[in-house]
């Protein structure tokens, strides 16, 4: 199975195995890939931190710092956990761009390559198996207990709903068919944009490495 990731400044692609990855770094396209370990991820979550607004860095410290300094009143820090459940909602642009990016790689039927990349561009934006759904799901659940139960409670029922929403998936999708639909009008609507070519011939480029990358170790392993 193949997951994306996309960050401010490119896109992963991986398997339990294996990563590649894409950036943009002054304008130019960067690419590295190597197999999953510690390091890496530790690597791929810097990138994905650090590529975040200078205002995105200021907002989580305040917030951070209001948890150890309620100086307007109480603060439950388990909102952090739902904040960062709705994070997707407001990813800035450039992320939301690379985050179409990846979904159009994903939904292109044809062979990823550089040169077909206004082919490619003109992929479906929405992805059946984007993240978005996760968050959905938790909402779903979430939202409506919210108003009756504490908030802690209120987040174990959104979790629990993620995994019962997991299995309806795998074994009665037509129950959960309308959350995967709020998904796709959240994708196209929220989570990701229109992506330009830089973010198209990035998020290609690692596809492209990902797949290298993940059959020559496949040949190395069978020898």
């Amino acid at each position: 199975m193949i997951a994306g990731i996309s960050f401010g400044n490119g896109v992963f692609y991986h398997n339990k195995n294996v990563i590649a990855c894409a950036e943009v770094k002054n304008g130019v396209i960067h690419t590295w890939a190597e197999k999953m370990g510690m390091r890496t991820l530790c690597k791929m979550w810097w990138r994905i931190v650090s590529s975040l607004p200078w205002y995105y860095h200021i907002l989580h410290l305040l917030m951070l710092l209001y948890v150890f300094f309620p100086v307007l009143g109480e603060f439950d820090p388990l909102w952090l956990v739902v904040y960062g459940a709705g994070f997707h909602f407001i990813f800035p642009k450039r992320l939301k761009q690379f985050h179409g990016a990846e979904h159009k790689v994903f939904s292109y039927y044809g062979e990823v390559k550089p040169e077909n990349w206004e082919t490619i561009q003109q992929a479906s934006i929405i992805n059946r198996g984007c993240s978005t759904n996760m968050v959905t799901f938790f909402f779903a659940f979430f939202l409506p207990t919210i108003c009756f139960f504490q908030l802690w409670i209120a987040i174990v029922i959104g979790l629990v709903g993620i995994g019962i929403c997991n299995l309806l998936s795998k074994y009665a999708p037509r129950l959960i068919e309308p959350l995967y639909r709020v998904s796709g009008f959240l994708q196209y609507y929220l989570t990701t944009k229109e992506p330009e070519r830089i973010h198209m011939d990035t998020a290609i480029r690692s596809y492209a490495l990902f797949i290298y990358f993940r059959n020559m170790e496949e040949a190395n392993d069978s020898l």
